[in-house]
């Protein structure tokens, strides 16, 4: 009997794979995406909500208007109970809007344990507009539970007259969830993106139509999806913009050629562009906020490709990303000089011997074990190594005296998931302390150098590539440029540069360094006679916006800023120092070319400070503490933007450290704080706390969690901030600082 059977063997196994591959090919698609429109348009409609300064008039089929002599008023509709829970919500009207007038939309959702969101702003109407003629807020709106109740509010501002609202349609839009996610570029084999296609993610494939070859000369970044709070599934979201743009807003399909979502995950939307625009849609975008670094990661890594895919000569476009211009600087900066991100860590500055120590500390973020491997490189030619095993959301470090008794060298980091790195290194009765490179450039920036008195500032210049380079270094004094020089680096290897090689002034400094092939960029200062100092990396890109979460200018702190302008004219600047009770103070500034420095305690002594720094053109800022009677200090640099999520790997409250969490809250409302620390086997424990509006929030974690050797330090906030580490040791006779790393 079973000889007879054998042949329904290969039938059901062949049967097996065919419906295998049937599903896999239709993974985000596994039902319809439901669709039903709320429309309010008749005086009966509109009375059914509350009127504040405004009046339902029998114009037409209706009308909402200001009242007569009113300059201000609002319409709240009822609230409407919905046909199936509501995933993602689209805002269109019809109306008439003055010059000078406006009218303003927010909307919010109850779910089924009958909890009301936060009323959130709609984005703005435009540029697009449904057959109808009603305008059409580009964005969904994304809630992570699905509405089951949805109700409006509308804000109307008069100007030389009434705004009015004669018709507005609310879309409810769900869809089932998916397992099918797309990797971010990063994480492929070669670093780059493999947009997820239509197939794969359970989309309305359409027959390309358009037969034109014109090459897109501008691409625009535009948020596609708005989250309201929480995380969303990124497939279902994209087959939610796709019906909404087709069935709603008649389009032929996606506006987007490519969406990005908030895991840096790239999908292919429509296969043929039109005209000379291309779009990239973001998924998960966080209203009134940029969007997150590994966001802008993903779009670096995107646009770099695409400019690769295209014919020779045709690589230029213009660029915009209209909601939020800080980043298309940021963007065209970093695909400037060629700054991805890579799956890997560089540590261009090692150093061990009897005066000397080097820790280097790993974060293991993910929800499953990793295996980290160090290659250490020593300047000598001869190599070590050392593999970890960490388990989820843990902490492992290990001394690199152990590897290398005594000698110099660079070290490369790779693990088989997500890995953060930090190195420090003690020397004398100080030490400093970097994150490591997940990214190499062709252009850094180093502000904060000095050569003043007994101070020494270094330079280490990483190759890690298979091709030899050449590289340029540029001092800066504050004069302006006082001397460059051109280093040339063999494949693999790194050059130690002094800058009294280069300049031999006795003044502070910032340096420039331009290389023709992707490097990593490094700065150490050390003075009292060697026994003090500070370290930081490079930053790729200048930046108009600088955020520091730890200005310290009470005593024993002198605190400057080191402002590196490698323009030739003058940029004005704003400083907005921020207090620990959310008293802020303005101060504005000329800053020449060249390095200036900016005592912050002749500005406002005393405190325990945050800070901003807006500037008319991008410049590279640095922030540099002393202390110990000016014979130790840490530094930083600032961040180019604040975010939701930053790691620091480095922790410990064991004698003789102490450690402190600084946040800084730029924003106009208190934020949410949940600490989570890791330690050598898992979480430790979390901490809930919450940073004031405009404010700074200093974190002894010595007192939190004492006695602890070592363990990292994970920050997630309801609004985006500012966060670093200040670590002191033997009761501050030294230390060093660490901004975190932003995710």
């Amino acid at each position: 009997m079973k000889r007879r059977c054998l042949w329904l063997g290969p039938i059901l196994l062949a049967l097996y794979l065919a419906l295998t591959s049937a599903l896999g090919n239709r993974a985000g698609a596994a039902g319809p995406v439901r669709l039903e429109r709320w429309v309010e348009t008749t005086v009966a409609d509109f009375g059914r909500g509350s009127l504040g300064g405004t009046v339902a008039l029998a114009i037409g089929d209706g009308e909402l208007r200001l009242a007569e002599g009113q300059k201000q008023g609002t319409y709240t509709s009822a609230e409407q109970e919905m046909p199936f829970p509501c995933q993602a919500v689209a805002f269109l009207y019809l109306g008439r809007v003055p010059a000078g007038s406006a009218i303003a939309f927010e909307l919010r959702g109850q779910n089924a344990s009958g909890q009301w969101s936060p009323w959130t702003n709609v984005p703005p109407a435009g540029p697009w507009m449904d057959p109808q003629g009603r305008s059409a807020a580009e964005a969904l709106l994304v809630f992570p539970r699905g509405q089951e109740r949805l109700q409006y509010r509308a804000t109307f501002q008069r100007g030389k007259d009434t705004p009015t609202l004669e018709q507005v349609m609310v879309v409810c839009l769900a869809a089932e969830g998916s397992t099918v996610t797309a990797l971010p570029p990063w994480k492929e084999p070669d670093g780059q993106p493999r947009p997820l296609p239509l197939e794969k993610w359970g989309g309305e494939v359409i027959p390309e139509t358009t037969t034109g070859t014109a090459i897109p000369t501008r691409i625009e970044v535009r948020p596609a999806t708005l989250l309201v709070s929480g995380t969303v599934e990124a497939v279902p979201t994209l087959r939610m913009v796709q019906h909404f743009q087709r069935e709603v807003l008649g389009r032929d399909d996606l506006v987007y050629t490519f969406l990005v979502d908030a895991d840096g995950g790239v999908y292919q939307g429509r296969r043929a562009t039109t005209g000379d625009m291309l779009y990239i849609g973001l998924l998960g975008v966080h209203p009134h906020e940029p969007v997150s670094p590994t966001v802008e990661d993903a779009l670096v890594a995107l646009l770099a490709w695409w400019q690769e895919e295209q014919p020779a000569g045709q690589h230029n476009f213009a660029l915009a990303v209209p909601y939020d211009p800080p980043m298309a600087e940021r963007l065209e900066a970093r695909l400037a000089s060629s700054n991805l991100r890579r799956n890997e860590w560089f540590l261009p500055r090692g150093m061990t011997s009897p005066a000397v120590d080097e820790w280097i500390l790993l974060t293991n973020p993910g929800s499953r074990r990793i295996q980290a491997t160090t290659e250490i490189f020593l300047d000598g030619g001869r190599t070590a190594r050392r593999t970890i095993r960490l388990p989820a959301e843990s902490r492992g470090d290990f001394l690199a005296d152990l590897l290398v008794a005594q000698g110099e060298f660079w070290a490369w980091l790779r693990a088989d998931g997500d890995l953060l790195v930090e190195r420090a290194l003690y020397y004398g009765h100080d030490g400093d302390d970097s994150s490591g490179f997940e990214s190499l450039s062709r252009l850094w920036y180093l502000p904060g150098g000095s050569q003043e008195g007994d101070s020494n500032t270094i330079l280490t210049l990483l190759n890690p590539g298979d091709a030899a380079t050449t590289a340029t270094v540029r001092i800066f004094a504050p004069a302006g440029p006082v001397g460059e020089r051109v280093y040339s680096l063999l494949p693999r290897s790194r050059q130690v540069v002094p800058v009294g090689q280069i300049y031999t002034g006795t003044t502070p400094l910032g340096c420039q360094v331009s290389a023709t092939s992707p490097i990593a960029v490094e700065q150490e200062v050390r003075f009292s006679a060697g026994e003090g100092g500070y370290g930081m990396p490079g930053i790729p890109y200048l930046s108009r916006r600088w955020s520091f979460a730890a200005v310290e200018t009470e005593s024993p702190y002198v605190t400057v800023f080191s402002i590196l302008n490698p323009h030739t004219e003058t940029v004005p600047l704003t400083l907005t120092l921020m207090s620990e009770d959310g008293t802020m103070l303005q101060r504005s500034y000329q800053v020449r070319p060249g390095d200036q420095l900016l005592n912050l305690n002749s500005i406002l002594p005393e405190l325990a400070l945050a800070a901003e720094v807006e500037t008319g053109r991008p410049l590279a800022i640095a922030r540099v503490t002393f202390f110990n009677e000016m014979r130790s200090a840490h530094a930083t640099l600032g961040a180019p933007r604040p975010a939701r999520t930053w790691y620091l790997p480095e922790g410990s409250t064991a004698a003789p450290f102490e450690t402190f969490v600084v946040v800084a809250n730029p924003n106009s409302t208190p934020t949410g704080l949940e600490l989570t620390f890791l330690g050598r086997q898992g979480v430790l424990g979390r901490l809930h706390l919450t940073a004031p509006a405009h404010g700074r929030l200093t974190v002894p974690l010595n007192e939190v969690l004492p006695g602890v050797d070592a363990f990292s330090t994970r920050l997630v906030s309801d609004w985006p901030v500012v966060v670093e580490r200040n670590m002191y040791l033997h009761g501050k006779e030294g230390g060093h600082s660490c901004l975190g790393i932003a995710r």
